[in-house]
């Protein structure tokens, strides 16, 4: 510990600036190191040792020498292939080649150095060992061999996280267009809390902290990516998964390629429910182009590498372009439902049992859509094929140009100087409207979605070695995204006869929607529309310093967000009919429209510091002591467009309407960011801070502790564990959703409303930011409380190296997330008793009884929303738990065969989980994107109803890939034929086998005697699990007959308010005693694979003609069964199922068909 004490005089000046001003590292930078220790043969340590790593492409060498305990560290390597020689006075030296430590990895090269003889050198050919004796951090390494040689259905890295252990990712829809950039859980976190890094830059999306738009350089242009899992250092930030990923460097000789990849229709296996309805396969055309050229400027001195890539694509396969078995209308007995016929007279024909009896007329409204056509001659609401359902395809287009162009400079012992910049233009047509963000939009052709995605990402960094054992690392990143999404406005309201006071503005469709809650169809403009650009700037500093025993890194980083968006949502309007009989007749149930002003521009400054010491205590055991702090500041809106409740502060409005109910919104509660200009300030609604929030909460230190123990001479057999607390950093969503809240947003709902004038007058945009007497208080705003999510991170692991190149881990890996986001309606209305009367605060009206219509008069704040989805607080008090048993066996490239292997037994606890990684009611695949915050369906503040697996849950998962040269056999050489036809195989794949995702029961129309819409029922009387799963009806998952509809009969009490004297006279709905995900859905496995030939035209250039078979056993992989209850056909007074109809039933699939990808590629 002496040795601390003699800081180099950089060393000093550094820790001075840091404690003063300097901002923190909050990644992990992009390099590597090289370390070990060096002893004679009987074990003493040998002092002043050189160690030369020498990078064999480029020539550059680093020299270092070992301390008085004989141990070394070669910090801040460039990613890349090294030669190790390590030599010393009266020694025979060793040198290692082909060592690799890989993108912030740590390879341990331990040596014993014997005493120089007749040969004064000896070769050592031994590669290092696989196993990791350095610290906790548990992940997964590729390098660009392995990148080019796995089948990719979208050529985007980011997919192959599903290799890692702990890692939730639902199989890779082949037919995605686009990048297909794919979120994903890893060790419990949510799919938000991930964190990607590119060229050492931050590259997240800060608006959504999700991976849908962020830069995806092509395989080709990569040199290595890596996914830390858990337990990495100190300087690394997030709570979720690392990725990091480092682009390729030119080297001293010159080298390229050229590529081509395509897919045609005629190569694809057909939809299954395209097929059932006699439709051929959609198209589905794509060629990805491109080409790399690196090499020397200077040889030993410059480098430059550029790479090109760009993408066609028409696809009508992807679920932007397929419409499955779409409810239009209901088939009466003895009818033929909706057909070409769309008169007045055939309708009151084919639908006269459904409708009320004597009717006469169909709406105007309603008619004029039926027989509207689009522009191809297509009606807007197609002709059912079967069962009143309709299947088909349209067309969606991608286009992307992509450039990357990296410098390096060698400055000798100055160090290094390189600079990467990556450039990507992508627009995209979705011929269904919808957003990535999760906004529902047109599930039938004629409301697409234009998008745009933007890419800019600079990175430049200098490498300055002060002394042998002294490294500093300076770097900045500017990050830059651009997103527009903007919808398309075939059909206008006027055309069809709709009155709407936004349609000037937005001359489209309302969303019009049919039972879609039931499988029904939707039909109108998406309801949202978007541009915004979130640039970031960081500047990061990381200081590495070897001193005896210890390997210091000390780190800061500076980070600049901004978020600068206009977007409207629902301004298009939506009208809601819950039936087809009831659309004929143009009685809606509800309809809704918004107005809010538009533009935000958001900032935010994170200041993060590190400081990580890997005490080496002997060359058995080495000690990773970590601490990190993090001063993320929340955003706040340039003008101070951010408006919040506070409940302390609630005041209600003492008025009541003419019904004598109460009206909104209160007159106390609301309050505004304190720096709002006085164009937005509003007499009587107090300033609070700039971001709302009451605390910036600089608390958020983060130690973290690991060992690595090696307890056999060999070096074979590793154990290691750790414990950290591990930060994150929140997106901007959650101020996204404020966007949609009082008093710079009001929305305008009304409930059976006619089908021409369904929208109330709405207030003008230039009148916001107001508070609209009369109107209760709605929207999605942020609990003034909130703190920063952290992770606590934990494992142990045992690693064995069974072979020379093959190494087996078997690991326990765990976390515990707190203080998560979720989205509670905090206005949920109290249950009355005979002993807890309710005593209304501005009518002074006793309630003793519980009724749907004074459910509103029992809740805390009156003139506020109590359903969800009419308001809600974003609040950091959710929680979860993940518990996992890991065994990775990994066989690193030899003889041909490299081979990685990923078992993870394991169970994720909360009680809410994010948007995306799930499944929707109807069985799809959720992977929309939903910020932070999760929902939470039913009682609002009941712990136990809505803790449970986490959505993206998954028992088991088994992930198998390999790459295999197939070796050339002895009588290929007795002819040049055979050595063309039969030499330079490959054959590579991708193995996934897991459970299916949990199922959660819900039904939309339980909870209304507590004030909103939407809990789970109940078992039925008597059924428990047992009963779901067991005697199934044929063409059922699961026993639809366990459930029942939650009822609570006249003058009953209510069950779930546990109180007898709680009475409901008139009878309701209650939220049913079922718990949360409590089934699951069917398992799924996929096999991708990809065979290569090589053609050999010169000794440094080939030729590769290669084909990829994603699902190559076209595996037809059942998505989760139907699990809205209210699907059912009928039910009996007591609400149990008489008729389930297609509750329970699995009717659509997550995989694609077996899909066909042809490759060219000519390399030198």
């Amino acid at each position: 510990m002496r040795s601390l004490t003699k800081l180099a005089p950089a060393a000093r000046v550094y820790l001075f600036t840091i404690c003063i001003c300097v901002p923190s590292v909050s990644q992990t930078p992009s390099t590597a190191r090289i370390s070990g220790t060096v002893d004679d043969a009987l074990g003493a340590a040998i002092v002043k040792a050189e160690v030369v790593a020498e990078n064999t492409a480029t020539g550059e060498r680093r020299t270092v020498v070992t301390d008085e305990s004989g141990n070394y560290v070669l910090a801040s390597l460039l990613p890349g292939t090294y030669q190790v020689t390590i030599s010393a006075h009266g020694f025979a030296s060793a040198q290692y080649s082909g060592i690799h430590p890989g993108i912030s990895g740590t390879v341990t090269i331990n040596t014993i150095l014997k005493v120089a003889g007749a040969k004064s050198e000896i070769m050592v050919t031994d590669t290092p060992p696989l196993v990791q004796s350095s610290s906790a951090e548990i992940g997964m390494f590729l390098d660009s061999s392995t990148l080019s040689a796995v089948p990719l259905p979208t050529r985007n890295f980011l997919q192959l996280a599903a290799l890692a252990p702990g890692v939730s990712m639902p199989l890779t829809d082949n037919r995605a267009i686009g990048r297909n950039s794919v979120n994903f859980s890893v060790n419990g976190a949510r799919n938000g809390q991930n964190n990607l890094q590119i060229n050492g830059v931050d590259a997240n999306d800060i608006s959504a902290h999700d991976f849908y738009s962020v830069a995806i350089p092509a395989p080709e242009s990569i040199s290595e990516v890596a996914v830390k899992t858990s337990m990495y250092d100190a300087s690394v930030g997030g709570a979720g998964g690392s990725v990091q990923l480092v682009t390729r460097s030119g080297t001293n000789s010159l080298h390229g390629n050229v590529y081509e990849y395509f897919r045609n229709t005629a190569l694809n296996a057909n939809d299954p429910n395209l097929k059932a309805v006699g439709l051929g396969p959609p198209v589905l055309r794509r060629n990805v182009y491109g080409a790399t050229l690196g090499g020397p400027i200077r040889r030993n001195r410059a480098f430059f590498f550029l790479s090109y890539q760009g993408t066609r694509e028409a696809n009508g396969a992807t679920d932007q372009s397929l419409y499955k078995s779409v409810l239009i209308a209901p088939v009466p007995p003895g009818s033929p439902g909706l057909t070409d016929d769309r008169s007045q007279a055939a309708l009151l024909q084919n639908f006269q049992t459904i409708l009320p009896m004597g009717t006469t007329s169909i709406d105007p409204t309603a008619l004029a859509l039926l027989n509207t056509k689009l522009s191809d001659g297509r009606f807007l609401i197609p002709t059912p094929q079967q069962d009143g359902r309709v299947t088909g395809t349209t067309l969606s287009t991608y286009h992307e140009e992509q450039l990357n162009t990296n410098v390096d400079i060698h400055l000798g012992t100055r160090g290094s100087l390189d600079a990467k910049f990556f450039f990507a233009d992508a627009p995209e047509f979705w011929a269904l409207g919808g957003t990535a963000i999760g906004f529902s939009g047109s599930g039938l052709p004629g409301f697409g979605t234009q998008r745009q995605i933007n890419n800019r990402l600079l990175s430049v960094q200098w490498v300055h070695p002060f002394t042998s054992g002294t490294v500093n690392e300076a770097r900045v990143g500017y990050n830059f995204l651009r997103t527009s999404e903007v919808p398309q406005e075939s059909i206008r309201d006027s055309d069809v006869g709709i009155s709407r006071p936004t349609a000037d503005a937005f001359p489209g469709l309302s969303l019009i929607l049919l039972a879609r809650n039931s499988g029904g169809a939707s039909i109108g403009t998406s309801g949202v529309t978007l541009q915004g650009s979130s640039p970031s700037l960081s500047l990061v500093d990381v200081l590495s310093l070897q001193r005896a025993k210890h390997s210091l890194r000390l780190g800061a980083e500076f980070r600049h967000y901004r978020w600068d968006f206009h977007a409207n949502v629902n301004s298009y309007g939506e009208i809601d009919f819950p039936a087809f009989d009831q659309f004929l007749l143009g009685k809606s149930d509800f309809s809704g429209i918004g107005v809010g002003l538009s533009d935000r521009n958001l900032r935010a400054n994170d200041y993060d510091f590190f400081a990580q010491d890997d005490w080496k205590l002997s060359h058995k055991l080495t000690l990773n002591l970590g601490l990190r702090y993090e001063l993320d500041l929340p955003p706040h809106d340039t003008k101070g467009r951010i408006g919040g409740f506070d409940p302390t502060l609630y005041k209600p409005r003492m008025e009541v309407d003419a019904n004598g109910l109460p009206v909104g919104p209160p007159i106390g509660g609301i309050v505004m960011a304190g720096n709002a200009i006085s164009q937005y300030s509003l007499p009587g609604v107090p300033k609070v801070s700039d971001s709302v929030l009451k605390s910036i909460d600089p608390n958020n230190f983060g130690p973290r502790v690991g060992f690595a123990w090696s307890p056999m001479d060999s070096g074979r057999l590793v154990v290691r564990g750790g414990y950290g607390i591990f930060y994150s950093r929140s997106s901007f969503f959650y101020l996204g959703w404020d966007f949609l809240s009082p008093p710079f947003y009001a929305g305008f709902d009304s409930l059976g409303q006619s089908f021409a004038h369904p929208f109330p007058n709405a207030l003008p945009e230039d009148q916001l930011p107001a508070l609209v007497p009369g109107n209760p208080l709605s929207g999605y705003t942020m609990d003034r409380n909130n703190r920063t999510p952290y992770f606590q991170h934990f494992n142990t692991s045992v690693q064995y190296q069974v072979a020379r190149d093959t190494a087996l881990q078997v690991a326990y890996v765990g976390s515990r997330g707190i203080r998560l986001f979720r989205q509670l309606a905090v206005n949920q209305a109290r249950i009355a008793g005979r002993n807890h009367s309710i005593t209304n605060g501005v009518t002074g009206e006793v309630i003793t009884t519980n009724t749907p219509e004074n459910a509103s008069l029992r809740a805390p704040y009156q003139g506020v929303g109590t359903d969800p989805f009419q308001f809600s607080l974003n609040q950091t008090s959710g929680q979860s738990t993940y518990h996992s048993l890991q065994i990775t066996l990994n066989h690193r490239a030899s003889h041909g065969v490299e081979l990685r292997a990923a078992y993870t037994f394991s169970k994720s606890i909360d009680d809410a989980t994010s948007a995306g990684g799930g499944a929707f009611s109807d069985g799809s695949l959720d992977r929309s994107s939903g910020g932070d915050a999760g929902s939470v369906l039913g009682n609002q503040f009941s712990a136990r109803a809505n803790r449970g697996l986490s959505d993206f849950d998954r028992t088991h998962r088994f992930v198998l890939n390999g790459v295999w040269d197939i070796p050339k056999f002895s009588w290929t050489s007795s002819s040049r034929a055979r050595q063309i036809l039969f030499s330079n195989w490959q054959l590579s794949g991708i193995v996934i086998a897991m459970s299916g995702l949990p199922v959660d029961i819900i039904d939309p129309a339980a909870g209304n005697l507590y004030g909103f819409f939407g809990a789970r029922p109940s078992w039925a009387s008597g059924a428990n699990h047992r009963t779901a799963t067991s005697n199934i009806p044929r063409g059922y998952y699961f026993n639809p007959f366990a459930f029942a509809l939650p009822i609570v009969q006249p003058n009953q009490p209510i069950p779930s308010a546990q109180d007898p004297t709680a009475l409901a006279p008139e009878g309701g709905n209650d939220v049913g005693n079922l718990g949360r995900n409590v089934l699951r859905g069917p398992s799924q496995t996929n096999v991708d694979c990809s065979v290569a030939k090589r053609f050999s035209v010169s000794e440094f250039k080939n030729f590769e003609l290669r084909a990829d078979f994603f699902n190559v056993l076209n595996q037809a992989n059942r998505s989760n069964p139907i699990s809205d209850i209210t699907v059912a056909e009928s039910f009996d007074p007591s609400g149990r199922i008489l008729s389930p109809g297609d509750f329970g039933r699995s009717l659509s699939f997550d995989s694609s068909p077996r899909i066909v990808q042809l490759a060219l590629k000519l390399t030198f």
